[in-house]
């Protein structure tokens, strides 16, 4: 337990005490599982968890535009609530790691209040949605319970930059000497344990900077000049085989652009391009990894994802 009484996780630090930088850190998989999840929250989460402040791209204003919006723009007042607090889809995993990321409950499932006779059998995991019957969906069912993403027992190696591999001890001494460390006498070792807000600091880092686990460390301060913010892919379409047929419909937009520079005022769009825009802060880290392979500058996360991925 932490000084403030949330539960915590252990991660062993090896740090360089002549150059102040963490070589790389061993743990179980309870650390590693948490480092996962970080692949699972939606755009939207981080944008929250970071107080409109996580300088991914434009997605910060994106946030503010659905918050000061009037309940009258989208289709109902739960449409809203789930671009602000959007689902993970791993909620039910990530419900039962020893340290949460994400504070909110998503992993309750609402039906509709008259379950047991109703045929409809709809579902939500927002309350107050109407059922077709006519009564709303506020019945709470029982959670299931899920695994976690990695398999029990194990041990892990991760590196500053957030590679994840197995543990060994040939891949520590493989990490000195490409680090250019051949004086173990210098190698200092301390055990961490993160609380909840640590945690968020460190996904804070591995957005920001490239080195995560030594800012976290030495409590580096991120500054502005150290990093450059983070751009969704210019495509936000996958690439496509020249003979397929497209898959989405194209969009029109309504340019209004300086004379002098061609600098673009605004646009007028219609819903299609709002929903698009909107629909940015519901989709998941790793499946920005997984369409564009990266997300920041400093590849941290795309790190991670490889992990998960076996290329890393």
């Amino acid at each position: 337990m932490s000084s403030n009484g949330g539960p915590t996780v252990a991660v062993k630090l090896f740090i360089d005490k002549e150059k102040k930088r963490v070589l790389f850190a061993e743990s179980d998989k309870d650390f590693v599982d948490i480092l996962f999840s970080f692949l699972t929250l939606p755009l939207g989460t981080i944008v929250r968890l970071f107080n409109k402040q996580s300088q991914i791209g434009c997605l910060d204003e994106l946030y503010r535009s659905v918050e000061s919006l009037g309940e009258d723009h989208f289709q109902t007042k739960e449409c809203k609530a789930m671009l602000l607090r959007p689902v993970n889809a791993a909620a039910l995993h990530c419900d039962r790691l020893r340290v949460k990321v994400d504070d909110a409950d998503l992993t309750a499932i609402y039906v509709c209040f008259y379950y047991g006779s109703c045929s409809e059998r709809y579902f939500s995991t927002v309350r107050g949605i109407r059922c077709r019957c006519g009564t709303t969906l506020s019945l709470l069912l029982e959670k299931l319970r899920m695994g976690f993403f990695s398999k029990g027992g194990s041990k892990f190696i991760i590196t500053d930059d957030l590679h994840v591999a197995p543990s060994s001890t040939s891949l520590m001494f493989s990490l000195m000497d490409k680090l250019g460390l051949h004086e173990q006498l210098n190698i200092k070792e301390e055990v961490l344990h993160l609380n909840s807000n640590k945690m968020i600091g460190l996904l804070r880092r591995a957005l920001l900077s490239k080195h995560p686990l030594t800012g976290l460390y030495f409590n580096a301060a991120i500054t502005p000049n150290g990093v450059s913010s983070s751009q969704l892919p210019h495509n936000l379409f996958a690439p496509q085989a020249i003979e397929a047929e497209p898959k989405f419909k194209p969009i029109t937009i309504k340019l209004v652009q300086k004379k002098d520079n061609s600098s673009v005022l605004y646009a007028e769009v219609k819903q299609d391009l709002v929903d698009l825009l909107f629909g940015l802060l519901c989709i998941p880290v790793g499946s920005i990894m997984k369409t564009y392979s990266r997300l920041s500058p400093n590849r941290c996360l795309d790190n991670l994802y490889k992990s998960v991925n076996g290329a890393g």
